[in-house]
């Protein structure tokens, strides 16, 4: 009985010398290669690590094996990041972010996570002190994954200089053309001198956003810009060419719909063209409004009885059956919906920054005047008593809808900036 006891202890020792030799050994090749090695890259140039904390599974949760430095007063240096606020990216195995951006005069100037950075707007120029420590945190997604924190401390200096810039510099007629102003420091707000109609202006987080509408009259050749903002005083160029059209056979009452010359018209419409919210609405392409293609395109000549007497504003959806659905082409709101003599059932949407759809020609009306619409809600249905005209506004100039709709306008230049 003692041999069979004294057997079992050794057999024990035994398993516990080697477990324990294999727990050493794995602990021993557990190195820092299981550590997240991707680091964030701070205008284009990777960040180093000053300071860490890991702790790394060995064998599950029972043997781990700590990795650690202390944080240090070393500050990496970019340098000079040029005119453009850089951009921070954070690598994917970040699950928690802790930032602290010190400005030139050596106050404070963001905290909170990385996600901060991106949105913040400089008011001056300098050099800019950055600590940032990213962590991931325990949890279901970590298992058998380190866990732990990395700091960073970086240095840039910026030099943003004021700029306008357009997002082409030829133009058809129809067109939608994006102003593009970056580089204010001082909080000025961006104004556009120009023949092609007023500008509104959105705040970006470089700048500034603006639009204008280049109409189908507009007339061909170079017209001359001029933006002021502050200290800049920028002049611009912008180039138009006429675009090709072609003759369109309508009924007379849709003349008199494009026009918009009666007072009623105009009392509920024109004023419309300056009033509206200064926020952008809208996100990516625009909708047609019915599912049925349009009998006449942007700017084609309208004739009536073989006589050519207009110009289309918009799109005509001439062939839609009576009572088919009319949708928002994009979110907004409604600034008006009513029914007015020459144009029938009317509801025009707002988009913001000047934007809006004016939706001519329907029936039964489904939104009333300040109803908040998404991009497909239905607005109206269309009626045999007129055809459907869409008609693209910024400000009191039209544009060509069916650019938006493509998502190839203007309106969609650098639109998430």
């Amino acid at each position: 009985m003692k041999k069979l006891l004294l057997w079992l202890v050794m057999v024990v020792l035994m398993v516990a010398l080697l477990l324990g030799g294999a727990a050493a050994a794995f602990y021993a090749m557990t190195g820092e290669n299981k550590l997240p090695q991707e680091h964030p890259t701070l205008a284009g140039t990777a960040l180093e690590p000053n300071g860490y904390q890991w702790t790394v599974p060995v064998l599950g949760e029972y043997v781990q094996r700590d990795f650690s430095a202390l944080s240090n007063l070393t500050v990496q240096k970019l340098g000079d990041v040029g005119d453009q606020a850089p951009e921070l990216i954070i690598p994917d195995w970040v699950s928690r972010s802790e930032l602290t951006l010190t400005g030139p005069d050596g106050s404070t100037v963001l905290t909170g996570d990385a996600s901060a950075f991106s949105g913040y707007t400089y008011t001056s120029n300098g050099q800019y002190d950055l600590a940032l420590t990213l962590y991931r945190d325990a949890g279901q997604d970590t298992v058998g994954l380190s866990t732990g924190w990395y700091a960073y401390r970086a240095s840039y200096t910026v030099n943003i200089q004021p700029k306008a810039t357009l997002s082409t510099d030829r133009a058809a007629q129809g067109t939608v053309v994006a102003v593009a102003v970056t580089g204010i420091l001082d909080g000025s707000t961006p104004e556009l001198e120009c023949d092609l109609g007023t500008v509104w202006f959105r705040p970006t987080a470089n700048g500034f956003m603006g639009y204008i509408a280049v109409s189908y009259n507009t007339s061909g050749g170079a017209h001359d810009l001029v933006l002021t903002c502050g200290d800049l005083v920028q002049q611009l160029s912008l180039s138009v060419t006429e675009s090709k059209t072609a003759t369109v056979e309508v009924p007379a009452d849709t003349l008199s719909m494009v026009g918009g010359s009666s007072q009623q018209y105009k009392n509920a419409i024109w004023p419309l063209y300056s009033q509206g919210d200064s926020q952008k609405q809208w996100q990516g392409a625009f909708a047609a409004p019915v599912s049925s293609a349009a009998t006449a395109e942007y700017g084609d000549r309208l004739s009536v009885e073989g006589s050519v007497s207009g110009r289309a504003t918009g799109l005509i959806y001439g062939a839609a059956e009576p009572g088919s659905r009319v949708s928002a082409p994009q979110s907004g709101t409604v600034v008006y919906a009513g029914t007015l003599d020459i144009t029938g059932g009317t509801v025009v949407i707002d988009h913001g920054c000047g934007v809006k759809s004016y939706l001519f020609g329907m029936g039964e009306l489904r939104v009333e005047k300040g109803q908040t619409v998404e991009q497909g809600d239905e607005v109206g249905l269309t009626t045999d008593a007129h055809q459907l005209l869409y008609e693209l506004r910024i400000g009191n100039k039209s544009a060509d809808p069916a650019a938006a709709i493509k998502g190839s306008s203007g309106l969609q230049y650098k639109e998430n900036q």
